[in-house]
């Protein structure tokens, strides 16, 4: 259901105490990675013999991947020629040991720092065993120079990088500056928490992860603290008895809308409709009511006051009619004015247990961060920022959010301890007490206004289903996200509604249910 993201740190603790504790030999696993890779590139290739690869080693376990790799593609009748970064005699340990097999068998080697590589003509296969996962930083311009030439093979030659591509941060997934284009990745044991991340995207390629031999009591009694939802995560979604009625599937209430932003409401309560929810009604100010009725005759609507504006006196009102709803969504399309911060201050006083906060109600909380205090005791809450919102909360630019957003999300979570969900290319769940989830997609066609709106309505549908925060979040975040996937068939180069989110969320269940190998992100294999 979920894919460990280990740390390029905690990766090392598992070797380390493979190796040391349970006595597995370094070379065993190294071998082990390089024949992972080798199946990855017979996936690619309907026969190999003849075919040419040139192979970078860095100066590491990754350029001993490299050897081992090396070394089976000849055995294969592959014509190969080794490019290493450091002398051969200074290669030592396991990795030294994997080169003393390829110089046995007369691979031939060139030293990098001696070789032009303007010189070097198109090659079928490229194999990037530069750098590793521990790599940070900014890397040397000799490492920018090898990777530019890479990149420019890469335009008539396959591209394989080993674990990760080298030049990306194993946390960040930033490139630094410039990074291995890869058509594959193959990532050993598991992936790392930087090839999940948005700026990864582009370099990664098709990701496979291999398998080389770490016990899963290693892992189970060091967990890391990130992991990637996967297709299963929705495996906790029931399959609908075909005599239920409409109240066994919740009842959404969205608090949201305001003059000439009504809509987002509307998307709202559509994602939970489109979710599965069995009612919907939206709370709004008594003027909009009108317009939301006529328009939408499957939403249901509760006016409050006489007034087209929000203000503390309607809680008075909402108060009474909280407890006939098993959750609430909001925010979506409140507005900003201060009145309206009054109603949502009001609201926290008498707040609905289950409620997620979208949109606007976090611009008030920013504003205002003892607010937040009225919620790291409540039982089951949601906080959905974008990284716009999410920066006001630290007065720092949303471009600096993006930078690192495993850490904003940590420090949130940290300080305010409630379940927050960033949104944005590759997702971030982080709940108060849970590990990290990230998603997988990364897709432009959820990058329209309204999406937001329709992610927190299906949050809010799951929440009011009995879904704990952070499952009600993941299953969310996964359901949308595939959702925007689906829709790229349609819509290659965006132009998708906000709706249309909604309105695919039943096909791609639907896909999942009959498991439809289309229905894997082409990111995650």
């Amino acid at each position: 259901m979920y894919l460990p993201l280990p740390t390029p740190e905690e990766m090392a603790l598992w070797d380390r105490l493979a190796m040391d504790d349970m006595g597995i030999m370094p070379e065993i696993l190294m071998e082990n990675a390089s024949l992972e890779a080798l199946n990855v590139i017979k996936y690619r290739f309907e026969a190999l013999r003849g075919r040419s690869a040139l192979v970078f080693a860095g100066s590491g376990n990754n350029g001993g991947d490299a050897f081992a790799l090396a070394r089976h593609l000849w055995n294969h009748d592959v014509k190969v020629m080794i490019l290493h970064s450091k002398r051969l005699k200074e290669y030592s340990g396991p990795a030294g040991y994997q080169l003393s097999l390829a110089v046995s068998l007369e691979i031939p080697l060139m030293y990098l720092h001696e070789y032009n590589l303007d010189f070097l003509k198109g090659v079928d296969i490229i194999v990037d065993g530069l750098l590793g996962t521990g790599f940070s930083g900014q890397l040397r311009e000799e490492y920018v120079e090898w990777i530019k030439a890479i990149n420019k093979l890469a335009e008539n030659s396959y591209v394989i990088a080993l674990d990760i591509p080298s030049g990306i941060d194993g946390v960040t997934g930033k490139p630094s500056p410039v990074a291995v284009r890869a058509d594959d990745t193959v990532t050993f044991e598991e992936a790392k928490l930087g090839l999940f991340q948005p700026p990864a995207r582009e370099y990664v390629g098709c990701l496979a992860v291999g398998k080389i031999g770490i016990p899963v009591k290693i892992k189970m009694e060091n967990p890391p603290q990130h992991y990637g939802l996967t297709m299963y995560v929705l495996d906790q979604l029931a399959f609908p008895r075909k005599t239920m009625h409409k109240g066994e599937a919740g009842h959404l209430l969205v608090v949201g809308g305001s003059a000439g932003l009504s809509g987002a409401a509307v998307l709202c309560a559509l994602g939970a409709l489109r979710a599965g929810t069995g009612l919907v009604t939206i709370a709004c100010p008594a003027s909009l009511a009108g317009s939301i009725r006529s328009g939408w005759p499957e939403i249901m609507v509760l006016p409050l006051g006489n007034e087209q504006h929000w203000h503390e006196g309607l809680m008075a009102e909402l108060k009474t009619y909280l407890d006939r709803f098993d959750s609430v969504v909001i925010g979506p399309g409140m507005g900003r004015e201060d009145l309206t911060g009054g109603f949502v201050r009001k609201y926290l006083e008498s707040m609905h247990p289950r409620t997620v906060f979208d949109a606007d109600a976090l611009y008030f909380f920013a504003r205002d961060t003892k607010l937040l205090k009225n919620l790291s005791q409540a039982r089951d809450i949601i906080l959905t920022p974008h990284p716009g919102e999410l920066a006001r909360f630290f007065d720092v630019s949303a471009e600096t959010i993006n930078r690192d957003r495993t850490y904003f999300s940590r420090k949130f979570t940290q300080t305010y301890g409630v379940s927050l969900v960033l949104k944005g290319a590759c997702t971030i769940v982080a709940g108060k007490d849970s590990p990290f989830y990230v998603s997988p997609f990364a897709t432009p066609n959820l990058a329209t206004g309204g999406s937001g709106d329709v992610l927190a309505g299906i949050m809010g549908s799951l929440l009011g289903r009995g879904f704990k925060p952070v499952d009600a979040a993941n299953i969310g975040v996964y359901w949308h996200g595939l959702a925007g996937k689906e829709l790229e068939k349609k819509y290659p180069v965006r132009g998708n509604l906000a709706r249309e989110i909604a309105d695919a969320l039943p096909l791609v269940m639907a896909m999942v249910r009959n498991r439809e190998e289309e229905c894997f992100p082409d990111s995650v294999i």
